[in-house]
């Protein structure tokens, strides 16, 4: 038998705490993808200044924009670009990316 969440309060804040993170993920990828709409900026920062454990997922998402940022700038031959968009283009079994058109 399923257990009711209104009957576990304590497995009910857990699965909203992890919507919330997820929700704040979703959001902070967008910043740093640039592609956040102004309300959703204005909600990101509100998460930030209200919730540590969001903090620290921001912190955990920045840390890997810059790592992801840091590895693709050092291969050869990469153009730059938004962090992972041309790695869509490489083909299967190449360590290169295509010709770009001029």
């Amino acid at each position: 038998m399923k257990s009711n969440p209104k009957n576990n309060p304590e497995k009910s804040l857990a699965q909203a705490n992890d919507m919330l993170l997820d929700e704040a993920e979703a959001l902070i990828w967008a910043m740093l993808d640039e592609s956040i709409e102004p309300a959703n900026a204005k909600r990101l920062e509100g998460l930030l200044q209200e919730n540590e454990q969001v903090r620290q997922r921001y912190l955990s998402c920045v840390q890997m924009h810059a790592d992801l940022n840091q590895h693709f700038a050092e291969l050869p031959n990469m153009p730059s670009s938004p962090v992972l968009g041309s790695l869509g283009d490489l083909q299967p079994g190449t360590t290169s990316l295509p010709p770009v058109p001029e």
